[in-house]
């Protein structure tokens, strides 16, 4: 069991009694309150990076945020939940994790306990599953159930210091259908820690998409994790869209566990000011025939930098497994950075595909010159490639709203190319 003592060489401490009075305030079940107590004893010295991790060399962990990392908020001012007739009536859940472990705690139980991910990520996995409060949500879609319209969660945290840590867990059985928008906002510009690891669990031949939104203030350090379980012939999606103020370490893993899965990873960068997006992910293929397929594009800004690097592994089990990794990065100043490093790690000569491509570089002359003699100035011919660019990604989103919603994330700082009168 951890505790303070033991803890002293990492900055943020917590021990047995703060986790067990932060479950016993909430009035949660025993069972609960002891996989919290789990998720702290993997929150050990040995699991806090040390900054010589391939993941971790590019963001230095210092000048943590103060504030308490324990939240006395228990529910967000304004979140809802809200489901179709429909889906209600199939037995579909979709409320907070902490109701949902109260009401359901034979389908939560299974999926409550710590599991792994990417060790060099497994401290803060560790804190939000020990701590997590406020903005945790469960969603599961029983067998051949088809959720039509798209759930969306608008998450917005108070201002504060208090440490922003949730969960969100989603569960999609065998051959049943959901899409889960999460857009997560917090107010005031104090610094705080936020934490939100998401797990999504695709059932055999289950169709999900996930779309996470992150649009913090400037104060927040963003050091999330997700974790995304696909079984034999589904589907899996998911779309990271960063567009808020504030800095981003996050940790992303896609584990394929059987035959003729495919796994879409996707993400936007808007940034901006001297904001700091980093992003790891490992993309394990196993199975026949499965296929993991990662695509992050980034517009960078004033003195912004994105950093990427990623690491896919076919396992020697695998079969006809195909699987790419690209990352673009657009600057926009000459002040403006990218460091994308794509990793490869092929385990058996039955590849159908593997590869990656990677770019940094500003906009080329050519490009804005075609789009000025257009009509447009210099300004708005960027504002019109970039959403071009990026359009590579927000195309692939099959719901309309869903799409619009993207956009108007990313478009505070990408403009808005429609009061050009202009259609991309």
């Amino acid at each position: 069991m951890a505790s303070t003592a033991a803890l002293t060489q990492v900055p943020l401490l917590l021990d047995h009694r703060m986790v067990e009075q932060h479950s016993l305030r909430r009035g949660e079940p025993k069972w609960l309150r002891e996989a919290r107590l789990e998720a702290l004893d993997r929150f050990t010295p040995d699991a806090w990076p040390t900054g010589e991790e391939e993941e971790w060399r590019r963001f230095p962990l210092k000048d943590l945020p103060a504030g308490p990392i324990v939240s006395t908020l228990d529910h967000l001012p304004g979140i809802q939940f809200k489901l179709e007739p429909e889906a209600t009536a199939a037995g579909v859940i979709f409320k907070g994790l902490l109701r949902a472990s109260l009401d359901n705690p034979e389908l939560v139980r299974s999926h409550i306990a710590p599991g792994d991910g990417i060790p060099s990520h497994a401290a803060f996995r560790a804190l939000a599953d020990a701590l997590w409060s406020a903005g945790s949500s469960f969603v599961h879609v029983p067998a051949g159930v088809e959720v039509r319209q798209p759930l969306v969660l608008e998450k917005v945290w108070p201002a504060g210091d208090d440490a922003m840590l949730s969960r969100t867990i989603v569960v999609a059985e065998r051959d049943s259908s959901v899409t889960l928008v999460e857009d997560l906002t917090s107010d005031g510009e104090a610094p705080r820690l936020a934490v939100p690891h998401v797990e999504v669990h695709a059932g055999a031949g289950a169709r999900v998409t996930y779309v996470g939104i992150r649009r913090f203030a400037p104060g927040v350090l963003d050091l999330g994790f997700q974790r995304f379980r696909s079984a034999r012939d589904s589907d899996l999606r998911s779309l990271n869209v960063f567009a808020g103020e504030g800095r981003s370490k996050v940790g992303i893993e896609s584990d394929i566990e059987g035959d003729g899965a495919v796994v879409k990873l996707f993400g936007l960068v808007a940034a901006g000011d001297n904001q700091r997006i980093d992003v790891n992910s490992f993309q394990r293929v196993d199975g026949r025939s499965s296929q993991s397929d990662l695509l992050y594009l980034s517009a960078l800004y004033e003195r912004a930098k994105a950093i990427f690097y990623g690491l896919i592994r076919v396992e020697p089990t695998s079969h006809g497994t195909g699987s790419y990794q690209e990352c673009r990065n657009m600057l926009l100043s000459p002040e403006a950075g990218a460091d994308p490093i794509p990793v490869l790690e092929i385990l058996t000569n039955d590849v159908v595909r593997c590869g990656h491509g990677a770019t940094a570089g500003a906009l080329g002359d050519e490009e804005l010159f075609y789009a000025m003699s257009r009509g447009f100035d210099r300004d708005a011919a960027q504002q019109l490639l970039v959403h071009g660019f990026f359009r590579r990604v927000i195309n692939e989103l099959k719901d309309e709203h869903v799409r619009q919603r993207v956009l108007s994330a990313v478009r505070p700082r990408i403009g808005n190319i429609a009061e050009m009168g202009v259609l991309v």
